[in-house]
């Protein structure tokens, strides 16, 4: 993934390297044999890097293979193809032991606070559990000791360390799912999509315990979310994704003040604008038609069986993520085009 000239984290270390990451879901027919008859798209060809200290937002719309990427990104399944390189090792070619220890350093955090937590567990053991994992990094204080610190980190009451997920509100479940994933001390974090299932109150307690968090501990994240002004809030730099591709990225003032890519230009269009005195003052782009099916994406680019600016060389050539004429940030769009009157002030 290319960067912007502007980005201030441009010189810092790259923690995550992600090149040509692929996976496809096969379709198949037949009870006995099943042929396979086509695949899945989810994820076609993604390119990303995170610097140490950053917040990469990832956005798009649902079944734009957000999810699947996070899991990629953690292992939680494997690619069909392409590289991640994390801390300077290949993640992909390591096992056993060394996998075991990567893993500390790379964390995942789910969408639904109520389905991630075991509800036959207490809290405190779902927070020790990554100890019972990893049983050679066990804390010099104890396990109950450093659980209820991590309790109290994340804005919990340590003494309710033997209550059970039903006992909490969903944005108190979503912290235990955070103090899980500091357990460890990790690096990085994945964030798929963590406060979508919450009220927005407890939305930004969430968001603004997540940048404590970071500030604290020096932890870089990657945000996956379809909100955009959660993302905004967040993200220092920013990925659009449609149809399992990365179709723009830029920091976060490239992304949200001058977007290149008319899918981006379409996302923002839509964004509510909270100052009644100046609805109607912004023009909104209407998409036609339903995102294509991942299993039959649409040759060249993937948007331009709803883009209004789609001409013959769309459907041609897939068009590459690059810094085009006009444009101060990439975009895979031939036609990309900086509007800046899409956004709101923030």
């Amino acid at each position: 993934m290319m960067t912007s000239p502007t980005d201030p984290f441009a010189d810092r270390e790259v923690v995550l390297d992600v090149r040509g990451l692929v996976k496809h879901y096969p379709l198949r027919r037949g009870v006995i044999f099943q042929k396979q008859i086509g695949a899945v798209q989810a994820v076609d060809g993604i390119d990303l890097q995170l610097r140490r200290g950053e917040t990469l937002g990832i956005v798009g719309e649902s079944g734009s293979g957000k999810s699947t990427l996070a899991r990629l990104l953690v292992r939680l399944e494997e690619p069909d193809a392409g590289e991640i390189e994390f801390q300077g090792e290949d993640f992909l070619a390591v096992s056993g032991d060394k996998l075991r220890r990567l893993r500390r350093k790379i964390q995942i955090i789910f969408q639904d606070p109520y389905t991630s937590l075991n509800p036959r567990m207490s809290v405190g053991d779902i927070v020790a559990e990554p100890f019972r994992v990893h049983p050679d990094v066990k804390p010099q204080q104890g396990i109950r000791t450093r659980v209820q610190e991590l309790l109290d980190v994340v804005g919990l009451n340590p003494e309710h360390i033997n209550r059970y997920p039903h006992q909490f509100s969903g944005g108190q479940r979503q912290r235990i799912g955070i103090a899980r994933g500091l357990a460890l001390n990790p690096d990085v974090i994945i964030l798929d999509e963590p406060v979508s299932a919450l009220d927005v109150s407890v939305q930004a307690q969430v968001m603004n315990l997540l940048d404590d968090l970071q500030v604290e501990f020096g932890l870089s994240y990657i945000f996956i979310a379809h909100d955009l002004s959660v993302v905004r809030h967040i993200s220092d730099r920013v990925g659009v994704m449609y149809l399992g591709k990365i179709v723009e990225t830029g920091t976060e003032e490239e992304i949200y003040g001058a977007p290149a890519h008319p899918y981006t230009q379409a996302l923002l269009s839509a964004v509510p604008v909270p100052d009644p005195t100046l609805r109607g003052q912004r023009e909104q782009i209407v998409l036609q038609g339903d995102p294509p099916s991942p299993a039959n994406p649409p040759s060249g680019c993937r948007f331009r069986t709803r883009c209004w600016k789609a001409t013959e060389i769309c459907a041609e050539q897939v068009p590459a993520l690059v810094t085009r004429p006009g444009t101060d940030h990439p975009s895979a769009c031939h036609h990309a085009e900086v509007r800046e009157d899409l956004t709101p002030a923030s």
